[in-house]
């Protein structure tokens, strides 16, 4: 990765975002809440997920541009992770609220990555997951920033696609 990649991931960053808040603006609010089955998520935990992730993630590569070497990431049972997709949580937010927190993520993903220079992209620590253990930076902005919201853009649409087939 290199510094022009950073460009290109702000943008696509704000390019996926906006995909995002297009497919829940046109889609039917009660749609939105809807899991296609039990062990999937409705879009809306997945706009939760989204928006709890990226924020963990750019405060993640925040700290570390200030203290490489530092312990960073987490695990999937992290408290935080579980809270923002439960169900009770999810029901409270609403489609408006969800969008302008997809679009505040804009903004503060575009500070984080504006801060990083080209040495701090190959720069490792360790990590709270052994699986993400040694990884350099570019790592957590490439996987767990970029490739993680695109591929959960994917899985809304293809949860809105069950949702419809199963109204038919």
């Amino acid at each position: 990765m290199t510094l022009e990649n950073l460009k290109e991931s702000s943008t696509k960053v704000k390019s996926i975002i906006h995909q995002m808040v297009s497919l829940i603006e046109t889609t039917e609010t009660s749609l939105l809440y809807k899991k296609p089955s039990d062990e999937e998520w409705s879009v809306m935990q997945i706009a939760c997920h989204v928006n709890e992730a990226v924020e963990f993630w750019v405060a993640d590569l925040e700290a570390l541009l200030i203290v490489p070497g530092a312990k960073w990431g987490r695990n999937h049972e992290h408290v935080r992770r579980l809270a923002a997709v439960e169900e009770n949580y999810v029901a409270s937010v609403s489609k408006e609220q969800a969008i302008d927190r997809l679009q505040s993520l804009i903004p503060v993903t575009e500070r984080a990555l504006g801060k990083v220079q080209t040495e701090d992209l190959e720069k490792t620590a360790p990590s709270y997951n052994p699986n993400f253990d040694g990884k350099p930076l570019s790592f957590l902005i490439d996987h767990l920033i970029i490739k993680h919201i695109d591929s959960h853009l994917g899985q809304m649409e293809r949860h809105l696609a069950k949702i419809q087939y199963q109204k038919i």
